[in-house]
C-alpha cells in the first residue's frame, strides 16, 4: 500500500467542566488508564491524546476552562497550539490529521447550571464556531449517581433552555447519554465524527489565518475575563490602600501588618493577570516556544520515572484499511511511544517536541541553503570570468536535489526510524 493511500488519522476534543467525567469517558473508549497517564503522546503540556483500539480515531483531553491549578489563558494557547500542530501536519511523521469531531461532557448529576459551566459552554461555540455544531456531540454522564427521574427533569431543562443546550441543538449537535460501558464510548465517539472533518474556528482563525490568540473570538472571550480580574482586584487595592492608612494614623502595627499582606497577594495576583495578557498578545511563534519549554521540562520529568507505563498504538494493514491496537507495557525510558507499523515493515515514531521544532524549521533552512548555493555559483562564475560556470551551477543542482530529499516522506521516514 502506497504512503498516500493510508487513511488520516481522525481526532475527537473531549471537552468539559473539571470534575465532569472526561476521564472516565476516554479511559472506557480506549481501555487505557488515562488517571496514571497512559496516555499515546503529548499535543502540549497540557493535552494529551489516546487513541481508540481497533480504529483510526484518537481522543484529544483537553482541561477545564476552571481547572484551578491551570489558567484559562495556558488552556486556550494550549489547544490553538495543538490545533495549529494539526494544521500543519506535525502531529504524526508522514501523516496528515484531521479533527472529526468534538464531545462536550457534562456531569448529570450537577444540581444546577453554573457560571463555570457556563463560561466552558461559551468556550465550546468559540472554538468549534456557530457553523459547526453538526460536528458536536453533547454528553451526560453519571447517571448512575442521580434519581432517574431528577436526571430526566435535569437532562429536560439543559434540552428546553436555549443558553444551555438548546441553541446548540438547534444548530444540528447531538444529545447523548454515556451509559457506563466502552460501547456506549465508542458510540458517541462515531456520533461526533458521523458528519467527517472540518475546521474548528479556532483552528481557522489561529493556524490558518494567523490571527494572534488575542484577536481570535475565544481569545478576545479570556481576555475580557482576565480585564474583568484586573478590575476587581485593582477595585479590592484602592479600598485596601485606604484601610492601610486609616490603620496606619490609628498606629496599629497588627492591622498594618495583616493589611500589607493582603496588599502583597493582591499585588500577586495582578502580577499573574499581566503575564496571562502578555500571553494572550503572543504570536503563534512566540507562544510555541513557551509550549515547548513546557514540554521539554515535562518530557524530562517523565524521563525520571522508569515505572511510567506506555500505550504503543500499531496503525494496522489488513486487506487495505488501517486500523490501530494498542497496549500498555512499562517503558524502558518513561515516555509513552507511538509505533506506526506501515505495510513495507518501515516503523516510525511521533514527532516529539523537538522533532516538531525541527519540521518547523525546515522548509526556511531548505530556503537558505538554496539562496546560499545560489550565491555562490554567482560569486564563483564573476570570479572566474565565467570559466567555472558549470561549477557554480552543479553547486545548484546538487543543494536543490539535497532539498528534495529532505522533503522527501520516504527519507523522512528512515530518519525517525533511525532516530528511533
Amino acid at each position: 500500500m502506497s504512503q498516500n493511500s493510508n487513511p488520516s488519522p481522525s481526532i475527537v476534543l473531549v471537552m468539559g467542566k473539571t470534575g465532569v467525567g472526561k476521564s472516565t469517558f476516554i479511559k472506557a473508549a480506549t481501555g487505557l488508564d488515562v488517571s496514571i497517564g497512559h496516555h499515546l503522546d503529548s499535543c502540549t503540556a497540557l493535552l494529551q491524546i489516546y487513541p481508540i483500539p481497533n480504529t483510526t480515531t484518537f481522543l484529544l483531553d483537553t482541561p477545564g476552562f476552571d481547572d484551578p491549578s491551570i489558567s484559562d489563558t495556558s488552556v486556550l494557547q494550549s489547544i490553538a497550539s495543538c490545533l495549529a500542530d494539526i494544521s500543519e501536519g506535525l502531529l504524526f511523521p508522514n501523516l496528515a490529521a484531521q479533527i472529526s469531531g468534538t464531545i462536550y461532557i457534562h456531569a448529570i448529576n450537577e444540581p444546577r447550571m453554573t457560571g463555570s459551566m457556563m463560561r466552558n459552554l461559551s468556550m465550546l461555540r468559540l472554538l468549534v464556531g456557530e457553523g459547526n455544531m453538526e460536528h458536536c456531540v453533547l454528553g451526560t454522564t453519571k447517571w448512575g449517581l442521580e434519581e432517574p427521574d431528577v436526571a430526566e427533569g435535569r437532562e429536560a431543562e439543559l434540552i428546553q433552555t436555549r443558553d444551555y443546550w438548546g441553541g446548540f441543538l438547534a444548530e444540528g449537535a447531538v444529545i447523548e447519554r454515556y451509559g457506563d460501558s466502552p460501547e456506549s464510548a465508542r458510540e458517541i465517539t462515531r456520533a461526533a465524527a458521523r458528519r467527517g472533518d472540518f475546521v474548528p474556528r479556532l483552528m481557522q482563525e489561529y493556524a490558518i489565518e494567523g490571527i494572534e490568540l488575542s484577536a481570535t473570538a475565544a481569545g478576545r472571550a479570556i481576555n475580557g475575563h482576565v480585564a474583568r480580574a484586573r478590575e476587581r482586584n485593582e477595585r479590592e487595592m484602592e479600598k485596601l490602600r485606604a484601610e492601610y492608612q486609616s490603620a496606619m494614623d490609628d498606629d496599629s502595627a497588627e492591622s498594618t501588618a495583616a493589611l500589607h499582606a493582603v496588599w502583597l497577594r493582591i499585588e500577586e495576583r495582578l502580577k499573574v493577570i499581566d503575564e496571562e495578557t502578555e500571553q494572550l498578545r503572543a504570536t503563534r511563534l512566540e507562544a510555541q516556544k513557551q509550549l515547548d519549554e513546557l514540554e521539554e521540562a515535562a518530557a524530562r520529568t517523565h524521563h525520571a520515572d522508569d515505572n511510567v507505563a506506555s500505550s504503543t498504538l500499531h496503525l494496522r494493514d489488513d486487506g487495505g484499511e488501517m486500523s490501530i491496537s494498542t497496549g500498555i507495557g512499562s517503558s524502558d525510558d518513561g515516555l509513552s511511544t507511538l509505533v506506526t507499523k506501515k505495510s513495507d515493515g518501515q516503523i516510525a515514531r511521533p514527532r516529539t517536541t523537538k522533532d516538531k521544532i525541527r519540521a518547523r524549521q525546515k522548509p526556511a533552512l531548505r530556503w537558505f541553503g538554496r539562496f546560499a548555493a545560489l550565491g555562490c555559483a554567482i560569486a564563483i562564475s564573476v570570479l572566474t570570468s565565467g570559466g567555472m560556470t558549470p561549477v557554480g551551477l552543479s553547486l545548484v543542482v546538487v543543494v536543490e536535489a539535497a532539498c528534495q530529499e529532505d522533503k522527501n516522506p520516504e527519507a523522512e521516514r528512515r530518519r525517525t526510524a533511525k532516530r528511533a
